[in-house]
């Protein structure tokens, strides 16, 4: 695959990014792409940057070891209202830029040049934390940017099935970039394991001064193990330190915190459907990856049916839903969907073809207020007798069928 038709593939952020050019009320805002390491940031700055005009931007890569001397801050905006004075630069584009000290500061007075659009990356979400992300307060907006859709893969994956049900397993393999375009089952574990320790090496261990990995590893493996299950700090630190590996609460939520911060993991609240407030505890953990959770637990452990209610999550996240978990009258129902005045409420099940399982998927929805948009995501082929819930394949809704 050419650079040119990978960069083509994720041409959705694109789209975001050029109708935030068109509308006046991000002018002086300073966009901000996040998301996991290696999941195509870079790649999307360069085709910002073809779509605006080369001669246009001033770029900066921190992932460049020839940029570092331009990490302090004073001498990052000397160089670059020189550059932009000597080329007539439109646009600032920075990669990496949590590598830059007191980067919201720097930004912020960058932004105050006339006429100048700012774009950055980062790869860790405590970068939008702290005091010194006061000075961009208000005046950024955000793009996450996730590993490849189940549709994004067909375009990525050498000879990939044509069926968005065959071509689920592969993508379970690994969905960031890299790894999808491995020739070999060999090449895409090395890809995942090497991804898997940058994140570790620059996200995790020096960020978070990781004194202990053996026990950060064992909580890592904990919850990518139990995707879909109510966790909580205790619960884990009682688990570990009963198996021999002595920690403590304080402990297992900071780990948690720098798992979350690197994008390898999202926290997933409940919600009280019925009293309409979010809940404290309980929260379930999702993985961002597959291939990075093979890389901790082995590419033989999975659970279909949480890994399936995983990539569900990841799918509702890139439609820009706000998900949460949700607490209902009858039992609970695994997402709660919003977007602006959209609500959905959606079960997740590898099949549901016997009896018993499909009562029970089904039962949660009971109670729900009249008109309730419910719907059942399964793997099963065969249309089941779901009454006024709609059954869709979870399949074709990861290759982009709408919800309804």
């Amino acid at each position: 695959m050419t650079r040119a038709h990978e960069l083509r593939t994720r041409k959705d952020y694109l789209q975001t990014l050029v109708d935030w050019d068109a509308d006046p009320a991000t002018n002086g805002m300073v966009r901000v792409i996040s998301g996991v390491r290696r999941s195509g940031k870079s790649s999307l700055l360069e085709l910002y940057k073809q779509h605006v005009g080369s001669d246009k931007v001033v770029s900066v890569n921190f992932e460049d070891f020839s940029t570092l001397g331009l990490r302090e801050a004073q001498r990052f905006h000397e160089e670059m209202t020189t550059r932009i004075a000597a080329t007539g630069a439109t646009h600032l584009h920075v990669d990496e830029v949590q590598e830059l000290d007191d980067w919201p500061q720097v930004i912020n007075s960058l932004r105050l040049h006339e006429n100048l659009t700012i774009t950055v990356t980062g790869s860790n979400a405590s970068m939008f934390v702290g005091e010194g992300l006061t000075y961009l307060a208000g005046r950024y907006i955000q793009l996450e940017m996730f590993p490849l859709s189940l549709h994004e893969y067909s375009s990525f994956a050498p000879e990939a099935p044509s069926q968005p049900a065959a071509r689920y397993a592969e993508w379970m393999r690994g969905t960031l970039p890299a790894a999808a375009q491995a020739g070999s089952a060999k090449i895409r574990r090395e890809i995942n394991n090497a991804i898997f320790d940058s994140i570790f090496a620059r996200d995790i261990a020096l960020r978070g001064a990781i004194k202990d990995p053996d026990i950060f590893m064992r909580v890592a493996s904990f919850v990518f193990d139990n995707v879909g299950s109510q966790l909580s700090s205790h619960k884990i630190a009682n688990y570990l330190t009963s198996a021999g590996a002595k920690t403590t609460q304080p402990t297992v939520e900071r780990y948690l915190g720098l798992l979350v911060d690197a994008h390898m993991l999202y926290r997933c609240d409940r919600f009280d459907v019925r009293g309409k407030a979010h809940l404290k505890g309980g929260a379930k953990y999702y993985f961002v990856d597959p291939g990075l959770r093979d890389v901790l637990l082995g590419a033989n452990s999975s659970n279909t049916g949480h890994d399936l209610e995983n990539m569900v999550y990841l799918e509702l996240l890139r439609r820009g839903f706000s998900v949460a978990v949700g607490n209902a009258p009858q039992g609970e129902i695994d997402f709660v969907v919003t977007r602006d005045k959209e609500r959905y409420y959606v079960q997740v099940a590898l099949t549901a073809m016997d009896d018993k399982t499909l009562h029970r998927e089904l039962s949660s929805f009971r109670g729900l207020p009249a008109g309730s948009h419910c719907i059942l995501l399964t793997f099963d082929a065969m249309p089941l007798n779901t009454g006024e819930v709609v059954h869709l394949h979870a399949a074709d809704f990861l290759d982009g069928a709408p919800l309804r």
